[in-house]
């Protein structure tokens, strides 16, 4: 994982990079799982500075704000040109960005959707280029339809 320091410690940012890392990194502590799920770069950008390269991440987390509010904006299958990912390339958004209490489960989705659909052996990112985006973008919006508060007509 690679995350900038966001809202935090820098003036520039849009919001905050660090919890959300906390709380990903408190969610994936067991070293079978992480074995399971193999070799993924995840990066994280607390603004369109992009100091965490969140478009070159496998799965990429940009901060952005929403009338003054933190949100995040996800986006899956980029690349860094290294051997793990292929070609460069910049990940694809998965849809409207989600609210900082969603991108755990945004993420968990994600993952989840790689295993179901993996072939053995199939890395994050050759899995997600292989079976595209509607897929995953399909699992981290549904995470958004769990989470939303029901609106009420008066």
């Amino acid at each position: 994982m690679i995350a900038c320091p966001g809202g935090d410690y820098c003036a520039l940012a849009n919001a905050r990079s660090i919890p959300i890392a906390q709380s990903i990194t408190e969610r994936y502590q067991d070293l079978d799982d992480l074995h399971d799920l193999g070799p993924i770069d995840l990066h994280i950008s607390g603004c369109i500075n992009s100091c965490g390269h969140h478009h070159s991440g496998h799965i990429g987390i940009l901060g952005v704000d929403k009338d003054g509010k933190e949100w995040y904006q996800v986006s899956i299958g980029g690349s860094d040109g290294s051997d793990l990912g292929g070609p460069a390339v910049a990940g694809k958004v998965v849809g409207p960005s989600f609210a900082a209490a969603e991108v755990p489960d945004v993420i968990e989705a994600l993952l989840e959707t790689y295993r179901e659909l993996r072939h053995s052996k199939e890395s994050f990112i050759a899995c997600a280029q292989r079976v595209g985006h509607d897929a995953f973008r399909d699992a981290a919006n549904e995470v958004r339809q769990l989470t939303a508060k029901p609106v009420y007509a008066s």
